[in-house]
């Protein structure tokens, strides 16, 4: 009888339990929407693709201005400059209790394809980007233009900081939230001016990890992005931990996907 009480008492907790913790992915005819328990994020649709709105419990002011870009990423073709542009494709490669992976497809007006396999959790405010960019043309440099990514807050801000420890990362903060990115393989995390602010965008430099690809080739490079409570110091308290993979609540167990994994495409 004890035994029996016992596992109603945990079906039913396991019942209330799965719905608070699940990732749920929607969308409407501008947006790509995910929702955890910590954050509510739009993926634009429409060029450029990206981030372009993010919202924390319980408040309806978003960390990031409606505008033409946000989250995006840039290639400058002998001094032409081509963001990548609306998204042309997105798949839901895993959602359940706790966890999501979405892979989200663009292409510049050059001669790259962007592929972003995104994961989110909602048990931490971070989020895993691996990015690839894939070759259609005349050989070119994969990273070379200090755009990988930009992240512009299109609003006025409380502040922004960029920082060089444990790796570099940047963030800025409004509305009592924060919104990071994070690179641990980046060589830095340049603050620019962007609207009539200074800094008024941020990004993270990958250009020492350039390499020439030819066409059908492609490169890989893997940041976070992360959206919680606070500031300058919660985001700069969070480089510690972004590397670390989150566990998930399963209905059939813990998660045992890890990073490297998801990066291999497994």
């Amino acid at each position: 009888m004890k035994k029996l009480m016992f596992v109603s008492v945990f079906v039913l907790c396991l019942g209330v339990v799965l719905p608070l913790l699940a990732v749920t992915v929607s969308e409407d005819n501008d947006y790509v929407i995910v929702k955890t328990a910590g954050y509510e994020v739009h993926w634009k649709k429409a060029a450029q693709m990206g981030y372009m709105e993010a919202f924390l419990p319980g408040s309806p002011n978003s960390l990031i201005g409606v505008g033409d870009r946000a989250l995006y990423h840039s290639s400058n073709y002998a001094g032409g400059w081509s963001d990548w542009g609306a998204m042309s494709s997105y798949e839901v490669l895993e959602e359940g209790a706790g966890k999501a992976v979405i892979k989200y497809e663009s292409q510049d007006a050059g001669t790259k394809i962007y592929t972003s396999v995104v994961s989110y959790y909602d048990s931490v405010p971070y989020i895993q980007h691996e990015l690839t960019i894939t070759n259609t043309g005349d050989p070119t440099d994969s990273f070379a233009s200090n755009h990988e990514p930009m992240f512009e807050p299109n609003m006025d801000m409380d502040g922004m900081a960029t920082f060089d420890t444990p790796f570099p990362h940047a963030c800025w903060w409004a509305h009592g939230g924060f919104v990071a990115i994070y690179g641990p393989s980046a060589q830095a995390a340049p603050l620019s001016a962007r609207d009539g602010r200074d800094p008024g965008r941020m990004g993270l430099d990958h250009n020492h990890l350039a390499t020439m690809i030819g066409n059908g080739q492609s490169a890989s490079v893997t940041y976070y992005v992360a959206f919680g409570p606070g500031g300058e110091n919660e985001a700069h308290a969070l480089a510690d931990q972004v590397q670390l993979e989150p566990s998930a609540v399963s209905p059939t167990g813990s998660l045992t996907t890890t990073w490297g994994k998801i990066r291999a495409g497994q």
